[in-house]
């Protein structure tokens, strides 16, 4: 089996609830295809962007930790980018005992920053 990576992809939060449950069910069948295996799949909630992106100000975010070679996470993520629903996604290599985050990060609201960090 390959490395462990984080892998993050926000979708279109329009989606409707049997679209979403669909594109989510493609995504793990083509993780499995590319012999992936998905050691978590949670659900972070629809969030508020911090810019829009492709004239959307929400996402619905999740968050999927998985084992995979790095050839076929290249397959991946070109699979991500042939889905319009799929607005951004990012892999990150973590060490081989990640588990992941015990509960997604907070929500930041961006309009409160006032374009700076406290």
């Amino acid at each position: 089996m390959g490395r462990r990576y984080e892998n993050v992809i926000i979708i279109n939060p329009d989606l409707s609830k049997d679209e979403e449950e669909e594109l989510l069910k493609r995504i793990r069948l083509n993780i499995e295809k590319a012999g992936g295996n998905i050691v978590r799949f949670d659900d972070w909630s629809v969030r508020k962007l911090s810019y829009s992106i492709k004239k959307k100000d929400r996402g619905h975010y999740y968050y999927i930790l998985l084992d995979i070679d790095e050839k076929n996470l290249t397959t991946i993520g070109r699979f991500y980018k042939n889905i319009d629903a799929i607005l951004r996604h990012m892999f990150i290599k973590v060490e081989d005992d990640e588990k992941g985050p015990e509960q997604p990060p907070e929500h930041v609201v961006f309009d409160e920053l006032e374009g700076e960090f406290a």
